[in-house]
């Protein structure tokens, strides 16, 4: 026997089940339905066309900018202060760790690229001194690293808490195409 054809939708609806896609719901769903999905787990969203802080409002936005700038802006202050103390001008290469690098190094997920920049900082610390680039660059990177991180959850945070206390801000971005929605699938 041979079985029924398909068509498109069902196989590309199989596909995803497959490899537990989840369910665009983003013209679907209700208020309500987003902000319980947000508080079990079982809906995220994403801003189409731009970063989540343009939905972050008040003081998440404030810290969001307070982050932004201590890991792309302080460097470049800091750290030639820091090479003119120390009469030393390859430490100036610490803007490209922290201003280009780390950021880079911050936005792979999954990783624990964080907690070998903390170790390394540490054990350098310890054997070199903190006159050494061996720490100094580490710590560089750390510290870009860990505000770099910050910015981002504060970031989506902010943005969360926007859309679950404004249902009209909720429903002018949507009505905008300016979010995705979706309902993660139910595992078998």
């Amino acid at each position: 026997m041979e079985a029924p054809k398909k068509d498109i939708h069902e196989v590309m609806e199989d596909y995803d089940k497959l490899h537990n896609i989840p369910i665009d719901v983003t013209q679907t769903i209700s208020h309500e339905e987003f902000v319980k999905g947000l508080q079990d787990g079982t809906v995220g969203f994403a801003p189409r066309g731009g970063e989540a802080v343009r939905l972050a409002s008040g003081g998440g936005r404030v810290f969001f900018t307070i982050c932004l700038l201590l890991y792309l802006v302080a460097p470049v202050l800091v750290i030639p202060v820091w090479a003119y103390h120390e009469r030393n001008w390859w430490l100036l290469l610490g803007i490209v760790v922290a201003s280009l690098i780390a950021p880079q190094l911050a936005q792979r997920k999954g990783s624990s690229i964080g907690g070998l920049l903390l170790l390394a900082s540490i054990i350098f610390f310890f054997t070199k001194g903190v006159h050494n680039y061996f720490t100094f660059f580490p710590v560089c990177a750390l510290w870009s690293y860990f505000f770099f991180q910050l910015a981002e959850a504060v970031q989506g945070e902010s943005a969360r808490q926007t859309l679950i206390g404004s249902p009209e801000r909720f429903r002018r971005e949507v009505a905008a195409g300016g979010l995705y929605i979706w309902r993660k699938r139910d595992l078998p």
